[in-house]
């Protein structure tokens, strides 16, 4: 693995407070009396078509947001920079991730930018509980690039999308995995008591018991425990086929470390709340090799140099694939659907842009991408979950055989 993608790989821990947020349950934001929107998005001769950024630009996360919002900024250049001689123009605003406030305000903002014709974001959990429902009620399409949370795509909104994967994909990918590859029988569940790893724990149990596996065991730890050596001697006692965490670092590492001292010789799978060549490789040494991590593509040695050259700096989060794709899927939609009057505008129905998204088929850097009636990525295709199981071979996460 070149310095630069070990560099991104080692940053992705730091990106789980937008793909793995903790929340409880998403909850309705009140909606101010709105008229009815405009059935069409009208942009005057010359003026730009606008697509919106939600991403944490400043405090702890915004590292991973501006990041974000230079993919979108990329994306819009690769795309050649105009749509039928508009100027694409990247509005990015502050939702500051955890902060539900600063998410409603910036897409009230966005919502009533002129020529605005969608938004990549918000950037977390909280940001879009918060405020998914005004852009549904304003007919904006919004598409996260990299909220995880199942249940956000289960309002029955029309005018949500996501390029991420769902949780509940994850477990069942793993499940799969574990079944069909590995050929385990049996397995031992440990969560780390989040939403996040209950969730995942959830999928994983339902589709391996499905596929005719044992779950032996499920416990569920704090992510605060260091010591981990009682609970991996009675694992390992119970001789599983795999042991599953769901959950981040460093609670997964060190049970990996604990379960090497204990003498596991089985299976070790878990999320991308592992993802980390820093914080599960190095932190682990020897006892990651030969473990199994799921998560999304890392940036080729290609797109991380185009980004260094435009930006003067490595990206720190996978997410930037998922983000220069949601731009490029928004781009293709819009140019499939807009059409020029006699007067020079262009006109785009909100309606028929979605509908458009919503019936889409491309090949993006994370994979092909079609969308559900549910606004999420299809998984019927061959990598259409945009999700991997890496195998950690010789210090390096590598793509499992």
């Amino acid at each position: 693995m070149p310095r630069s993608l070990a560099l991104l790989a080692s940053a992705v821990c730091g990106a789980l407070i937008i793909g793995c947020g903790g929340d409880s349950a998403p909850k309705a934001t009140p909606i101010a009396s709105y008229a009815p929107p405009p059935a069409t998005i009208t942009i005057a001769a010359g003026q730009p078509i606008v697509i919106g950024v939600s991403a944490a630009l400043s405090g702890a996360q915004a590292a991973l947001g501006t990041d974000l919002a230079d993919a979108a900024e990329l994306a819009a250049g690769d795309h050649g920079g105009t749509v039928r001689g508009h100027p694409i123009k990247i509005e990015r605003e502050d939702d500051r991730c955890t902060e539900a406030e600063n998410a409603t305000q910036v897409a009230r903002k966005l919502i009533a930018a002129p020529g605005a014709v969608g938004v990549v974001g918000p950037m977390c959990t909280t940001g879009a509980q918060a405020a998914d429902p005004l852009y549904e009620a304003a007919h904006m399409v919004h598409i996260s690039a990299s909220v995880t949370r199942t249940d956000l795509s289960a309002q029955g909104e029309r005018f949500f999308f996501r390029i991420a994967w769902r949780d509940d994909v994850q477990g069942t990918i793993q499940a799969q995995f574990a079944s069909n590859t590995l050929h385990a029988r049996s397995a031992a569940l440990i969560d780390d008591g989040s939403p996040y790893g209950k969730e995942l724990g959830d999928a994983f149990a339902t589709a391996f018991q499905q596929s005719g596996g044992n779950v032996l065991s499920r416990d569920r730890i704090d992510p605060a425990t260091t010591d981990f050596s009682g609970l991996a001697k009675r694992v390992q006692s119970a001789t599983p086929d795999a042991v599953v965490f769901e959950g981040l670092n460093p609670a997964g590492v060190l049970l990996l470390k604990a379960l090497h001292e204990a003498t596991y010789a089985g299976a070790f799978i878990a999320p991308d709340g592992v993802l980390s060549v820093h914080d599960f490789i190095v932190a682990g040494g020897q006892t990651t090799e030969g473990a199994f991590v799921t998560g999304g593509p890392t940036p080729s040695d290609l797109f991380v140099i185009h980004f260094q050259q435009r930006f003067l700096r490595v990206p720190a989060t996978p997410f930037v694939l998922q983000a220069d794709d949601a731009v490029t899927a928004l781009l293709t939609a819009v140019e499939s659907v807009a059409v020029e009057d006699k007067s020079g505008q262009l006109v785009i129905d909100r309606a028929k842009l979605a509908d458009a998204l919503r019936g889409e088929s491309i090949t993006g850097l994370t994979g092909p991408i079609q969308f559900d009636e549910h606004g999420d990525r299809r998984t019927d295709a061959p990598g259409g979950a945009g999700l991997i199981v890496y195998k950690v071979t010789n210090g390096r996460f590598q793509p499992a055989p």
